[in-house]
């Protein structure tokens, strides 16, 4: 198998572009600035989204724009983008910063921006009071307007205090610890480990406990575990820092590393768990998983390496104790076996693993196995290998589209992913997208330069273009990187055939059979190479093997009859290419040698009718044009000039 969108921000909706007018900048009408991440009709309360979803530009969005809270918008909203441009023009630095959109979010959700006094010392402090009532979190506690902060600017200018009450540290800390509490209750739900989260403490009726520093982290990491798995696992490491003890974190952290690629710090984070936790069984199946879905050299290899930690997780009476011995089963491809201990068993964990009993066993349904790795993603971590996979078996039942779709999921998870930028290469390849491929090959060989299928691909890709040296450099340099590559050998094989090295593409042909006699390919490779050699007493040998093993190819039937055409077998080459015709009726290049083969014993009206049929089959094929114009002229009695001999 091989190996397998993040949202982002939306862009900023106003009328015009920030510092241009909206009518047009030759009318004579002032210019208006309408754009602070959100223009909103007051007047009519038009909403430009639906409830509930974000919109803005994250460094300069409110945080009632990040909770998707269309009612609350008002010119308070405004206050806010204004305050963080101020704060921007004074610290020059962005109020709220992060490597995603998602973590300035969430920055702006839980955050303070740091003080102006620590990153530009002159600040004034009436100017930093304004700064700090424009970026309140709460909309009762900034300006009214616009026109406010003008005011007190004006005041500052004139050498006065500002009116504005900042506000004050207490309300600043239930209004923190109220919205931690919001966030941890609307993500609670979908927390990654069923049972496995810590039970706050319970707080007296009628009060909200406030949450610790590490549920505010955890809280904001399940917030964006799904759009910005790398930052929620910064998260969560901040949230182990402190409160170390806490298996149930070490054990979602893992969860979060595996899904980035980071199979050490994974396991590290597992291992870590004492016996006595509750998690201790939970880990070493996830300890076994992550032996089992290992990839090595591009494939997924169900590794016996995590049967000693399935063996735990299977013997506990933990509720994944059947998933394991599930997963048990799968490993030693006992597959009825696996199927049985995974029916009807819930969890995103039970659906990885019957994805992959469905698509390694020989009879498994690779269409269930899409729908089983869905349910793994849609209730789990966005792994970037589970969508990896899930492209790898769309791709073999041919939807190279979905393929694509998915490799760009996991993409947008890992950028830097080689295995994904390869195959979703690959996927572009299949749909004509060329220049995509190419681009996609790249990325992947700047990311793991030695990456063997990545060389392979786009040695596939030069030779579809014809640059069949760049092409042979590249299987070669696959077969340094790997030197058992067969495809590549194979694939070599053939540049080489088709520039006339004939010696080369047979010593390629040939290695691949020492190790796969049964190449039927590579018979049939170097079955061509041998005729055009002039040595078809092997050339036959070798393209009989390849039909006895594979009758149903017509290039093979068409390569023998042409060795037998030019040994002078005209009778058994006309047998040749009619069973090439018979699996493709209308092959070209079978009517036109076999038409060659007819005229050769004479029957120039039935060479006649397959140049015609050939012609009609193909009307750019010059070949069987020729030949037709000097069968015509022979049956006419007419004197007639050589033609081009059977073409393969």
């Amino acid at each position: 198998m091989r190996e397998e969108s993040r949202p982002g921000a939306q862009e900023r909706s106003g009328v015009g572009a920030p510092g241009t007018s909206a009518g047009g900048g030759t009318s004579g009408r002032p210019a208006f600035l309408t754009d602070f991440g959100l223009a909103k009709s007051v007047a009519t309360g038009s909403k430009l989204t639906r409830t509930g979803e974000a919109l803005g530009t994250p460094a300069y969005m409110s945080p009632e724009q990040a909770r998707g809270e269309v009612s609350s918008l008002g010119p308070a909203t405004d206050v806010w983008s204004l305050g963080c441009v101020l704060y921007e023009m004074l610290a020059g630095r962005a109020a709220f910063e992060g490597e995603t959109a998602a973590a300035v979010v969430g920055r702006v959700l839980l955050e303070e921006p740091p003080r102006l006094g620590t990153l530009a010392p002159g600040t004034p402090r009436g100017l930093e009071r304004v700064v700090r009532a424009a970026t309140a979190k709460r909309t009762d506690e900034r300006f009214g307007d616009g026109s406010a902060v003008r005011d007190d600017l004006d005041r500052l200018l004139a050498g006065q205090e500002p009116r504005v009450r900042v506000p004050g540290n207490r309300q600043r800390a239930i209004a923190r610890a109220a919205l931690g509490a919001g966030i941890a209750a609307a993500v609670g739900a979908a927390a990654v480990v069923a049972g496995t989260s810590r039970t706050p403490t319970a707080a007296p009726p009628g009060t909200a406990a406030p949450p610790s520093g590490a549920d505010l982290a955890v809280s904001r990491a399940r917030a964006l575990r799904q759009t910005d798995p790398g930052e929620a696992a910064r998260l969560l490491r901040v949230a182990v820092e402190r409160e170390p003890e806490r298996s149930d974190l070490r054990l979602e952290l893992g969860l979060l590393l595996w899904a980035l690629g980071e199979w050490p710090r994974a396991r590290a984070a597992w291992e870590a768990i004492p016996r006595a936790a509750p998690e201790h069984s939970r880990a070493r199946l996830y300890l076994g998983l992550e032996s089992f879905f290992r990839f090595e050299g591009g494939a997924l290899n169900a590794a016996r390496g995590g049967l000693p930690d399935l063996e735990v997780a299977a013997g506990s009476d933990s509720p994944v104790a059947a998933i394991a011995r599930g997963a048990r089963a799968a490993v030693r491809e006992s597959w009825p076996e696996a199927r049985g201990e995974l029916r009807n068993v819930a969890g995103w964990e039970s659906a990885l693993v019957r994805a992959y009993v469905e698509s390694a066993d020989p009879s498994g349904d690779p269409a269930e196995a899409v729908r089983e790795y869905g349910i793994a993603l849609e209730g789990g971590i966005p792994f970037a290998w589970v969508y990896n996979n899930r492209a790898c078996i769309r791709s073999r039942l041919g939807d190279e589209a979905g393929a694509v779709g998915d490799l760009t999921a996991a993409l947008s998870i890992l950028p830097n992913y080689p295995e994904a930028l390869n195959n979703r290469a690959g996927s572009r390849r299949a749909l004509g997208d060329s220049r995509g491929a190419a681009e996609d090959y790249e990325a992947a060989l700047l990311q793991k330069p030695g990456l063997p299928e990545a060389l392979y691909g786009r040695g596939n890709l030069r030779q579809d273009a014809g640059d069949l040296a760049g092409a042979i450099q590249d299987f070669s340099a696959a077969l340094h990187s790997r030197p058992q590559y067969l495809e590549a050998l194979h694939n070599r094989g053939l540049a080489r055939q088709a520039l006339g090295d004939l010696e080369g593409a047979i010593s390629d042909f040939s290695e691949v059979l020492r190790a796969d006699p049964r190449a039927v390919h590579s018979l049939h490779g170097r079955g061509v190479s041998l005729t055009d050699r002039g040595d078809l007493a092997a050339a036959l040998d070798d393209l009989s093997a390849a039909l006895e093993l594979r009758s149903d190819v017509p290039e093979v039937w068409i390569s023998r009859g042409l060795a037998r055409d030019r040994g002078g077998d005209f009778k058994g080459a006309i047998e040749d290419y009619g069973r090439a015709l018979r699996l493709r009726p209308r092959d070209s290049v079978a009517l036109n040698n076999r038409g060659w083969s007819r005229r050769s014993l004479g029957d120039l009206r039935g060479a006649a009718e397959d140049f015609a049929a050939a012609l009609e089959s193909d009307p750019g094929l010059d070949q069987a044009r020729r030949n037709l114009e000097a069968v015509r002229r022979a049956l006419s009695g007419l004197p007639t000039t050589p033609t081009p001999p059977p073409r393969r």
